[in-house]
């Protein structure tokens, strides 16, 4: 699974609970995945029109610099933010009192994931 996958699931989450998502999180935040140089925005800033875009915003609250397969555990539940952050797995630049505010980010994705097939 790769990562375009997670934010095509973000994507759906923000746009199906935007709002409730808000609630926790207002701001912006850019994803930069090290490895594949891929970046991945999001946009929880001014509803209603919440997105999770290709490509990076400017003056974003919070940049996000992990690893794809990190990201994946991040996702899965496998690996906390405040664990992946203290083991330097994960770097933050920009308001860490959003940071801390990730985890209702990453656990509305992962509802929207697509279930494995056996």
């Amino acid at each position: 699974m790769s990562v375009d996958v997670v934010f095509a699931a973000m994507q759906e989450a923000v746009q199906a609970d935007g709002p409730k998502i808000h609630k926790k999180f207002k701001g912006t935040a850019v994803f930069q995945i090290s490895d594949t140089k891929d970046v991945f925005s999001l946009d929880l800033k001014n509803g209603p029109e919440y997105s999770v875009t290709k490509g990076e915003i400017e003056n974003a609250d919070l940049t996000v610099i992990v690893e794809s397969e990190n990201m994946m555990k991040l996702i899965s539940g496998e690996l906390k933010p405040q664990q992946a952050f203290m083991k330097g797995i994960l770097k933050i630049k920009g308001k860490m009192n959003l940071a801390m505010k990730l985890t209702a980010v990453l656990s509305a994705t992962r509802k929207k994931m697509p279930k494995a097939k056996m």
